[in-house]
């Protein structure tokens, strides 16, 4: 028995080191994005890859992430990869100042085992009407010009009117890799994407957290007043609801993984019984850097030359491009809490005022008492044995230590109760039974948050969605399109002539095509045409 033991222990370890080995591998993230300009409460449209030795990455999880001028960080969003592939958008917040920010796309690991290929970023120009930039009182002339690089485009026309069509010819390429044709940003002297090298003033420093499965959310407690005993719960609220528990390793740093659940709005952490949660802190998974001393971070200004084109922009950030989510079958089925002895769908019965007269008059299972004035519940087994302790109270998956304050809760919003009654571990904990309550909101439906509770707005992962239109075509209404054009796959969209046509729309103003195109060798060569888009 001992030495199947010792060959035990050097399968895992091995097997450990190899799978470890396999993570560290370098992450190549690549995206793209139509246009650089854009209006709160509008979309970033993001399509976006990740791959380990030309395969689809084993991270699950792509962030999108918007930097201010400060170095902070003012939106993150979550992607599911799918194949190592994403299509979806950012939502611009309505409360973002106008300004320029950096828009970075990564993983978990990618910046930490490869900073140049595993973080990819840009400067995007976000305009809110309601905190606008500077303005000057003179007229701004932007001195600068429009780099182009077209020696293989040829475009029909420099200078249209609205609502017109452009023929572009693509000449001898033939591996085109993307083509977009968008409004162009005057407020930037240079759009593209920029290399890390040029931003950042070393290696980002961080923890390796690999996310093979899923999320994971990241919390940490402070060092001086660490307890590596207690225990630190975590619910997610949303479309699933779920409950995780963890302690802080020796570095104070906790790691909830979430696994498979991905859909959710917000989560609530609690300590064992109700403990205090000051020295307790849910950490960003957006990636943490320092900008180089000589690293300029633009400046936005606009005058009143700037007004005309600023009010045409505002009318096509209202161009909806419509999109279904896709609510797919897991291919792993998600444990969101355990299984029941019984459950009670409460709409079957005579709705009570409060959960303590619910459970007297439906649930044999659990026992209401009164111990020096204060309400218990008590598992019964099949025997009828009671435990001598609360069971683990749920709603919607948040712990519940508060015995009074369940009973006296009316539980109107309340679906469905599950029960066990046995003994049921989660992780290290035991409990007596479990008395979990389902709402029909997924929202703990008004239960009040438990006074040393943490309620933060940390979104799970988008729902994959699917465009019920390309966002180049126009509508039935009025066409004010930023984005004419736009593909990952142009020459399923070319003509047998090599040729692409292009609609405009009543947006005027100077817009740019961006064609990619891979060579022989395997590099890429960006090609750029600018056209002008004149009123009637």
């Amino acid at each position: 028995m001992r030495n199947y033991r010792t060959i035990l222990t050097l399968l895992l370890t091995f097997g450990v080191q190899v799978l470890f080995a396999q993570e560290l591998v370098k992450e190549l993230v690549n995206y793209s994005i139509p246009k650089s300009i854009y209006f709160t409460g509008e979309k970033i449209w993001l399509e976006a890859s990740v791959f380990q030795n030309e395969k689809p990455s084993t991270s699950q999880v792509l962030y999108a992430e918007l930097l201010n001028r400060e170095n902070q960080s003012v939106h993150v969003e979550k992607f599911l990869l799918e194949n190592g592939k994403v299509f979806h958008f950012i939502e611009i917040p309505e409360n973002l100042p106008s300004d320029h920010y950096l828009l970075r796309v990564f993983t978990r690991v990618s910046p930490l085992i490869d900073l140049e290929n595993g973080l990819k970023q840009e400067f995007v120009t976000i305009f809110n009407p309601t905190k606008p930039p500077k303005v000057s009182a003179e007229p701004i002339t932007r001195a600068f010009s429009i780099p182009e690089s077209s020696a293989s485009l040829r475009l029909s026309g420099s200078e249209v009117k609205a609502g017109e069509k452009l023929s572009l010819e693509f000449g001898d390429l033939t591996d085109l890799q993307e083509v977009s044709v968008a409004i162009f940003n005057p407020f930037l002297g240079k759009t593209g994407q920029i290399p890390s090298e040029a931003i950042y003033q070393s290696e980002v420093k961080g923890e390796l957290v690999p996310e093979l499965f899923g999320h994971i959310v990241t919390a940490r407690v402070d060092p001086m007043l660490l307890d590596t005993t207690r225990v630190y719960f975590l619910s997610v609220h949303g479309m699933e609801s779920a409950l995780y528990t963890d302690r802080a390793d020796a570095e104070g740093v906790l790691h909830f993984d979430i696994g498979g659940l991905k859909h959710w709005e917000f989560v609530i952490a609690q300590a064992d019984q109700n403990g205090s949660l000051l020295d307790f802190e849910l950490q960003s998974p957006a990636v943490q850097t320092a900008f180089k001393s000589g690293f300029i971070f633009p400046e936005l200004e606009i005058g009143p030359n700037d007004e005309a084109f600023l009010q045409q922009l505002l009318i096509s950030s209202g161009v909806q491009t419509f999109y279904s989510e896709r609510f797919e079958q897991e291919p792993i089925p998600v444990v969101t809490g355990f299984v029941a002895d019984r459950t009670f769908l409460l709409d079957d019965y005579t709705r009570f005022e409060t959960v303590e007269t619910v459970i007297k008059e439906y649930v044999p299972m659990i026992a209401v008492r009164t111990r020096q004035g204060k309400k218990q519940f008590r598992s019964v087994n099949e025997f009828g044995n009671s435990f001598s302790g609360n069971p683990l109270m749920l709603v919607d998956g948040m712990p519940v230590f508060d015995s009074d304050q369940m009973a006296a809760f009316n539980p109107k919003s309340f679906e469905k109760l599950d029960v066990l009654s046995r003994r049921f571990y989660l992780n290290e904990q035991e409990y007596e039974g479990v008395m979990s309550f389902s709402t029909y909101e997924g929202n703990v439906g008004g239960f009040p948050l438990p006074s040393n509770a943490i309620f933060s707005q940390y979104k799970g992962i988008q729902i994959p969605i699917e465009l019920e239109k390309s966002l180049s075509e126009s509508g039935s209404l009025a066409d004010f399109r930023s984005v004419l054009f736009w593909s990952k796959d142009p020459l399923q969209t070319l003509s047998d002539s090599n040729e692409l046509e292009i609609l405009t729309s009543e947006l005027s103003g100077i817009f740019m095509i961006q064609v990619k195109s891979k060579n022989p060798d395997g590099s890429m060569t960006n090609h750029r045409l600018r056209f002008e888009v004149t009123e009637d």
